[in-house]
């Protein structure tokens, strides 16, 4: 974000409101918010409630349409506040992450995610951009159950993450992001409760 030292990747994000992080320094090795606002948003994209019939295809992402408050940050932080809202449009989910000004931020962070089933290869994609020209892509497998495993396939800083999204009930999600593609220890987590 603009006046902020911030970098993001995702782990999909993924959830995958990708990761909701105030100051995130790049130069000071330190968690981005692109990073955790990206983990949300492919944690939202693409987990199924414990309760529901597996499903595929876009009609697994419906869970996310609507509005949603979130808090997320590195491990041991305190947590940034986001609003994340879905759409589902044309065979394409639509998610707009906003974080307001909070903490040292001086501007808000925004991030834009955009996931689809590419039903020929029998996964989800996700493209995620945010307003500090970050960006990554992203693909889930198919998952039963309320868990969904997103891995990055290209960042824009290079570095590959991968994130994991839990449905603990039709109202609420956690996520789960992790610093590299095979990291066992996670780096970021938040919540999100739907608003609406």
């Amino acid at each position: 974000m603009p006046g902020n030292d911030s970098a993001l990747s995702k782990g999909s994000a993924a959830w995958k409101l990708g990761k909701l992080r105030a100051v995130a320094a790049r130069a000071k090795g330190r968690i981005s918010l692109r990073k955790t606002l990206a983990l949300l948003a492919l944690a939202v994209g693409c987990a199924a409630p414990a309760s529901a019939q597996p499903t595929t295809g876009m009609a697994a992402l419906q869970y996310y349409v609507g509005t949603w408050s979130c808090t997320a940050g590195p491990i041991g932080s305190p947590p940034s506040t986001a609003t994340a809202t879905y759409t589902i449009d044309s065979g394409v989910m639509r998610e707009w992450v906003v974080v307001p000004p909070q903490g040292k931020m001086t501007n808000p962070y925004v991030l834009s995610i955009a996931t689809t089933y590419d039903a020929k290869n029998g996964r989800y994609v996700e493209a995620l951009l945010d307003n500090t020209a970050s960006w990554s892509v992203s693909f889930a497998q198919p998952w039963t159950g309320n868990t969904e495993q997103w891995m990055d396939q290209s960042t824009s800083t290079g570095t590959l993450h991968h994130g994991q999204t839990v449905r603990t009930n039709q109202n609420s999600f956690t996520f789960t992001d992790y610093p590299t593609a095979t990291s066992t220890q996670a780096d970021f987590q938040g919540t999100c409760n739907r608003s609406s």
